[in-house]
């Protein structure tokens, strides 16, 4: 079982997400929500490559410092990158992005720190066949939350702020393309893993017998677990990698 919190598919996975982006050695590429470092470690060893990890728990930025004391490592919600410009030769986000709430700046955050024609790879849950009515009035009424002026004390509430693109804590896929290509990338991979996903959550319950007993076993202490969504019929997982136009 990969330890790295959440991540069907494990090294296999973030390989395949390497070589869909065509990534080089020598590359700097942006780890959003990198946990305990797992990826970062496999992507410098067995490709050469440059990761730079960002997480908003620093229980898990300090195991990913066990792993190798000298990756560069950056406490961040993901809201704000604090990168220069056209900086990365890519991104990856591995289970880390249905975490978030404000999807559109984080999008617009990636745009920005990555050099033209660089590629993200993403894998998350998404949602199987949703109820086009519910995924619509999800979707309007964050909009009108998001486009609502703020008042003084709204800042400090980010985290309680609806997602356009997500359901029950997971993508609505038509969704989440379109707010891919409005921020200005192209969709150039995309991949259903919903097998990876079951059998991984399969294991999960042969080795923990729940996904309670598996986050007490796996995260630091203290740390809450930030995944929203359930494992059920309605719960798919996918990769896809879009480039910077």
């Amino acid at each position: 079982m990969d330890r790295n919190c959440i991540h069907p598919g494990g090294e296999e996975l973030t390989l395949e997400a390497a070589r869909a982006c065509g990534w080089k050695e020598g590359d700097r590429i942006l780890d959003v929500g990198c946990g305990g470092g797992e990826s970062m470690l496999l992507l410098k060893k067995a490709l050469g490559l440059r990761p730079v990890g960002c997480d908003r728990d620093e229980g898990m930025l300090a195991r990913a410092r066990l792993l190798d004391p000298d990756f560069k490592l950056r406490v961040t919600d993901g809201m704000s990158l604090d990168f220069p410009s056209l900086y990365f030769d890519g991104a990856l986000l591995e289970c880390s992005f249905s975490l978030m709430n404000r999807h559109d700046e984080m999008l617009n955050e990636l745009y920005c720190v990555l050099k033209k024609g660089a590629k993200v790879a993403i894998s998350d849950l998404y949602y199987i066949n949703p109820d086009p009515d519910k995924a619509g009035e999800v979707y309007y009424e964050a909009k009108r939350i998001l486009n609502t002026p703020k008042e003084e004390g709204d800042c400090e509430k980010a985290d309680e702020t609806p997602s356009p693109y997500l359901l029950d804590g997971m993508f609505v896929i038509d969704n989440l393309l379109y707010a891919i290509r409005e921020t200005g990338f192209e969709i150039t991979y995309f991949r259903d893993r919903t097998r990876q996903l079951q059998d991984w959550y399969a294991q999960l319950l042969m080795d923990y017998g729940s996904m309670e007993a598996y986050w007490k076993a796996t995260l630091p202490p203290g740390t809450t677990p930030f995944c929203r969504a359930k494992v059920d019929k309605h719960t798919g997982y996918f990769l896809l990698t879009a480039e910077k136009l």
